[in-house]
């Protein structure tokens, strides 16, 4: 993330990323005032809410290191 950058899905996608989307995508921290409620960051402005899992947004898949 860039927060000095206006939309961090299009910085992202300058860094080697490809399909970025200016959207929101889940993270995999939960909400700690509902347990039906996770964090999600907006890739457009880099600002996170809380927000109902049942909703579809986008995820990022990851793997560890080696």
């Amino acid at each position: 993330m860039n927060l000095e950058a206006a939309n961090q899905a299009t910085f992202l996608n300058t860094q080697g990323f490809i399909g970025v989307q200016a959207y929101y995508y889940w993270s995999s921290t939960s909400y700690a005032g509902g347990a039906g409620t996770a964090w999600v960051l907006f890739l457009l402005d880099g600002n996170m809410i809380a927000h109902n899992k049942s909703v579809s947004y986008y995820a990022w898949p990851v793997r560890a290191g080696q």
